[in-house]
């Protein structure tokens, strides 16, 4: 349902009426930031579901502990419910 031009004159006309000359601007630009913060948040949604959010590692392991996890993966050395020094222990043991 879009709204026509008469009926956004009516609103614009209300809230002239309600608010004043002075507090239209300020509405206007709290608006264009929300719905900027909005897309923003969007995106950055839509960004994780296409590229994928690494949810195979976990956020509170080490960066080298998550390189650690992802060569094992490459190399097929199962990761799920095990400690990260016996994937360490078993990465090496295959080199």
């Amino acid at each position: 349902m879009a709204l026509g031009p008469q009926e956004l004159l009516v609103i614009f006309g209300l809230a002239l009426l309600l608010f004043g000359p002075q507090k239209i601007p300020q509405f206007a630009q709290a608006l264009g930031q929300a719905h900027a913060k909005y897309r923003q948040g969007l995106n950055q949604v839509s960004k994780s579901i296409t590229e994928g959010t690494g949810s195979d590692t976990d956020p509170a392991l080490t960066p080298e502990e998550q390189e650690i996890i992802r060569a094992a993966k490459a190399k097929g050395i199962p990761t799920e419910h095990r400690s990260i020094e016996a994937i360490a222990q078993d990465l090496l043991n295959s080199s």
